[in-house]
C-alpha cells in the first residue's frame, strides 16, 4: 500500500529545452519525478547527455491548459480577414503589371514635348 502512496506522490513533468539564446524553447518529452528539483535532473541527464543547451524548462502537465480537439470553432474567426491572407497577392500583381503597362515613361514625356507644336527652342513659344 505505501507503494501505491509513494507513486500518487509522483507528478508528470513537461520538457522543453532551449539550444542557443536566439531560439525558442522547443518540447521536448515528458520525465515523471516527485519534485521540480528532482524533474529538472532527471531532464538534463535525459535529454540533454549528448547535446550542448542554455536553458531547460519543466512544467508540470497539470498545469498546461490547451484548447480543446473536438471543438474546431474555437479557431473560427469573428471577421473576415482575408485581407491578410497570401491569396490577394496574386491579384495584386496582375493589377501592378497593368499599372506598369500604362505609366509614362521619362522618354515617352521628352519626346511629347519636343513634338509639341508652337513650342520653339528653349522650349518657349514663338
Amino acid at each position: 500500500m505505501d507503494g501505491q502512496k509513494a507513486r500518487a506522490d509522483y507528478d508528470v513533468f513537461e520538457v522543453f529545452v532551449q539550444k542557443t539564446q536566439a531560439d525558442f524553447h522547443v518540447h521536448v518529452g515528458s520525465v515523471v519525478a516527485p519534485s521540480p528539483d528532482v524533474a529538472l535532473m532527471t531532464a538534463r541527464e535525459n535529454f540533454l547527455r549528448r547535446e550542448k543547451a542554455v536553458n531547460l524548462w519543466i512544467v508540470p502537465r497539470g498545469e498546461i491548459h490547451a484548447t480543446p480537439y473536438d471543438e474546431p470553432d474555437w479557431f473560427a474567426r469573428e471577421m473576415d480577414r482575408k485581407y491578410r491572407e497570401v491569396g490577394g497577392y496574386s491579384e495584386n500583381g496582375r493589377l501592378w503589371k497593368m499599372y506598369r503597362e500604362r505609366a509614362l515613361h521619362l522618354e515617352d514625356i521628352v519626346r511629347d514635348l519636343e513634338e509639341t507644336p508652337g513650342r520653339g527652342e528653349g522650349g518657349e513659344e514663338g
